[in-house]
Formats: C-alpha cells, sequence, structure tokens
C-alpha cells in the first residue's frame, strides 16, 4: 500500500503542505520579534500543542505514558532543545537563514548514527557537511563591510536546534510501540517546561505583558494554529510514505522562507546567497536520496 504511486502523491502533498505550514509559523514568529519575547512564543506554541495533543490522545482512547524507555525522554528532551533554539534564532535571524540551518539535521542524524547506533556515514555525508557549511558562509558573508562580523549566538543556537532534532529522530525511531498522540503528549508536555524554564531564568527583551497589546495575542494565536496544523501535515507525510524520500520535500520550506521574507520585506539574497542556498538544499537532499536508495536496495535483498 506504502508503495502505491497516489500514496506517493498523497505523501509529497502533506509534506508540501506542511513546509508551507511551517514556514508561516516561521514568518509569524518574526513579526512578533519586536513585540515579544521569543520565550513567550515558544511557551505558546508548546502549550497549544499540548492541549490540542492531549484532547485527541484522550479521545481516541489513547494510553499516555510518563515513562517508557529512555528513548521517550531522548525524544522530548531533544526536541524540547531544538524548540527552544529554534524561537530564540527566529526573533533574531532572518526566517530563511534559520530555516536553511536548522533544515539540514538529516546531516548530522547520519553523523550522530555513528557513534549512537555504530552506522559509520560515508564520505557523502562528510562532503555534505561541507557543502552546507560552505553554504551558511556564502548566505552570511561575514567578510563584508570591511570586516568578519556575524552575530554568532542566533547562529550557533540554530544549529544545537538543527543537532537536538538529529538526536530527537533517532529516539524517535525506537518508538513505535507508542500511539503517536501518546508520544506527542509526551514531547508538548516536556517542551512547555522548557519554555517555562526559559521564560523564568533567560533574559527577556520585553514585558510579558505586551504579549497582549497590539496584534501580539492574534499572532500567537496564529503561531499556535500553524504549529498544529503542520504536525498533522508532517504525521501525515511520514506514516503515508517513504521516510528519507518525503524528508526531501521538507528542503522545500528554505525556498518557502525565502521566498515569503522577501516578499514580505523586498529583502533577497544576492547572487552568491542563492549559490549558498542550493549547496544548502543539495548537500542535505543528496543525503537523504542516498538513503533512500540504500534502504530500497536493502529491502530488495531482503525480499
Amino acid at each position: 500500500m506504502a508503495n502505491d504511486p497516489r500514496n506517493g502523491m498523497t505523501a509529497s502533498t502533506w509534506m508540501l503542505s506542511g513546509s508551507l505550514v511551517f514556514t508561516f509559523m516561521g514568518f509569524f514568529t518574526t513579526l512578533l520579534a519586536d513585540q515579544v519575547s521569543w520565550q513567550i512564543v515558544a511557551l505558546g506554541r508548546s502549550g497549544l500543542a499540548f492541549s490540542f495533543s492531549l484532547v485527541l490522545a484522550l479521545a481516541a482512547g489513547a494510553r499516555l505514558v510518563l515513562h517508557d524507555s529512555w528513548f521517550l525522554w531522548q525524544r522530548s528532551l531533544a526536541g524540547s532543545v531544538s524548540l527552544v533554539c529554534t524561537f530564540h534564532a527566529l526573533t533574531c535571524l532572518p526566517l530563511a537563514e534559520v530555516l536553511m540551518v536548522t533544515n539540514t539535521f538529516p546531516v548530522w542524524l547520519a553523523m550522530l548514527s555513528w557513534p549512537l547506533l555504530g552506522e559509520k556515514p560515508g564520505w557523502r555525508v562528510w562532503v555534505s557537511a561541507l557543502m552546507g557549511v560552505a553554504g551558511v558562509a556564502l548566505v552570511k558573508q561575514p567578510w563584508d563591510n570591511d570586516g568578519w562580523s556575524l552575530d554568532w549566538l542566533p547562529l550557533l543556537t540554530s544549529l544545537v536546534a538543527a543537532w537536538s532534532t538529529a538526536f530527537a529522530m533517532i529516539g524517535l525511531n525506537h518508538l513505535k510501540h507508542l500511539d503517536t498522540r501518546a508520544v506527542v503528549v509526551h514531547f508538548s508536555a516536556v517542551s512547555t517546561l522548557f519554555a517555562l524554564a526559559a521564560f523564568y531564568w533567560l533574559p527577556a527583551r520585553f514585558a510579558a505583558s505586551q504579549a497582549l497589546e497590539g496584534n501580539a495575542p492574534w499572532l500567537l494565536l496564529w503561531v499556535g494554529i500553524t504549529a498544529t496544523a503542520g504536525q498533522i501535515c508532517l504525521t501525515k507525510a511520514f506514516t503515508g510514505g517513504r521516510a528519507a524520500v518525503v524528508a526531501v520535500l521538507g528542503l522545500s520550506q528554505v525556498l518557502f522562507g525565502a521566498l515569503l521574507e522577501g516578499v514580505w520585506t523586498g529583502r533577497w539574497f544576492d547572487g552568491l546567497g542563492w549559490v549558498g542556498l542550493g549547496l544548502v538544499i543539495l548537500s542535505t537532499g543528496w543525503v537523504l536520496l542516498h538513503q533512500a536508495r540504500e534502504k530500497a536496495t536493502l529491502n530488495a535483498a531482503k525480499g
């Protein structure tokens, strides 16, 4: 059934829809950057996702779990770190740049598989990593302005988000025996606690009351809505198609982000920037497609 071409088209449509919706989530977050502290945005996103997933799990009679194995906590803890870092970066850097760095996680997943799963990455992974770094450098161009200038902290948090996502995905691979809704509830609860900790312990740019002023409440609501809708789309995509191939389509989020930000702000990448964007997409897509071919060959040999 999963190999039915019609199912493949459906999975592709879900993935492209999810990428577009998540791009708008990031866009709404960047609009909040000068009004609301990133901790509030992360808390709103996590809290709403927890509420929705809990209702769905209870309605379906899913068994909720607090502790099943270390892999459950690995997925939730690493995913929470990724969420917090991503929202910090989104309020400091242009949308397209954050999406570009965070969407390199498949390359880092392949590298993390070496120490964690004993799967040594091949030369393609190392070449892809170098291509990705070169792509980021071409987009950021820190050598401009008669010197080297770079806002390192948000760039670093974007990279940590990518690594944390990769670590979370390794844990998720071991949780197929659990109801998906129960896993989402666990992750959302943990990420809400992380967002609360960030709110209380990390310096905030704005007073919490500003989240209730102007258009901030509506933008926060849209962040929550798009985050929930995007998660549904991704779940549909990965349960209806081959994960590695579908994940390649997730790279469209990088392009969507560049186009949406360009239309909204009028700021576009220069020639080198577009080359860098292409290198990032090519490097990650190359790894994903190679993994898909290897898996297909292995399944054919077993069959």
